[in-house]
């Protein structure tokens, strides 16, 4: 169904009926979803059950992918395997946000419309770390060459004290404020 989730709907009448979809597609068919996230063999699996709540029209998405990222620790690709879930109110303009019920997330879908593919995409966006990183710090380069370079340092006695002089730098400034 993935050619389905990019075509547009009227979330109002899938609100009204209670209409529920489960499909798959490519994490690169997402809108508005980094390019690197669908290299390799992306795949972002979702159901997405639409209600009523409160007067709005409500989505519950869930979601479960696997992504291809950047480990920020050790700037190397790794894998990413992401499971969500959140119940969504629907709204159709900025205004209908600002009057939703405290303690829910909103999506604007203007005129009432929006595809499937981009409700699934926005709840994505959401659910991957802001700062992602290997699980197990052993599995990044990074942390051998630290732990290296700290033992070399050690071997050598040295310590590494990267604001030694400021002290004296503070001084010549503070000194330099008095005349």
């Amino acid at each position: 169904m993935s050619g389905g989730a990019l075509k547009l709907r009227d979330l109002r009448k899938l609100a009204d009926s209670r209409a529920a979809f489960e499909f798959e597609i490519p994490v690169d068919k997402l809108p508005d979803i980094p390019p690197e996230f669908g290299s390799g063999d992306g795949q972002v699996q979702a159901q997405v059950r639409f209600g009523r709540e409160q007067g709005f029209a409500v989505a519950d998405v869930e979601l479960r992918a696997r992504l291809q990222v950047i480990c920020q620790r050790c700037m190397a690709p790794m894998p990413l395997v992401l499971e969500a879930h959140s119940p969504v109110l629907l709204v159709e303009t900025e205004r209908e946000a600002d009057e939703a019920p405290a303690g829910w997330e909103t999506i604007l879908a203007p005129e009432g419309r929006l595809s499937l593919a981009a409700l699934v995409a926005e709840e994505l966006r959401l659910a991957v770390p802001i700062v992602p990183v290997h699980a197990d710090p052993a599995a990044c380069g990074v942390q051998a060459a630290r732990a290296d370079v700290a033992g070399e340092a050690a071997e050598q006695g040295a310590m590494a004290r990267p604001f030694a002089e400021l002290r004296a730098l503070l001084g010549q400034r503070d000194g330099k404020a008095g005349n």
